[in-house]
């Protein structure tokens, strides 16, 4: 199934996947440009998506107005591909549904569930609101490292899988 926008997408509701159609419900895919092959890698570049229309205009919240400090410059995604695949040419890559629900859970999930749990046992104990807040900074990073440390190894990298390759010239 191609996506002309490019954004994330699973199957249309109502669609009910046959087999061999690739149309996993379950499925996320996403259009995405080669940039360079170097053997067995494909490097592919995504132009970063705001999380909402709020953040695409900047309105709302920070989300938006941070990520235009940290820039805009094109996410690199490296893949392995069995060949066919030169710079220029669109591919469709495919993730599935429980590897994207893991990300985000690390990502968005673990942080503030143990920012809370920390805060709740930290209070219980007695200690001032102030020294709950000094001691949950460090319990905030140790609650990232597990995320930083999946993006290090490339695990999100080895959900993808590259599903589609649409030449240059024919999308």
């Amino acid at each position: 199934m191609h996506n002309p926008g490019g954004m994330m997408q699973a199957a249309p509701p109502g669609h009910a996947p046959q087999p061999g159609d690739g149309a996993d419900p379950r499925v996320l895919r996403r259009r995405l440009r080669v940039a360079g092959v170097d053997g067995g890698i494909a490097r592919l570049e995504v132009d970063r998506l705001s999380g909402c229309t709020r953040c695409a205009v900047r309105a709302g919240c920070g989300t938006g107005a941070l990520a235009q400090m940290l820039g805009s410059h094109p996410l690199d995604i490296r893949l392995r591909h069995t060949g066919g695949i030169a710079p220029g040419d669109e591919v469709v890559v495919a993730m599935s549904g429980g590897a994207f629900l893991g990300a985000a859970g690390l990502a968005y999930l673990l942080p503030p569930a143990t920012l809370v749990s920390a805060a709740a046992i930290l209070s219980a104990l007695g200690l001032s609101d102030i020294w709950v807040a000094l001691s949950c900074l460090p319990v905030l990073a140790l609650s990232l490292l597990p995320a930083w440390l999946a993006g290090r190894r490339d695990r999100l990298a080895h959900a993808l899988r590259i599903e589609d390759v649409i030449a240059r010239g024919q999308a």
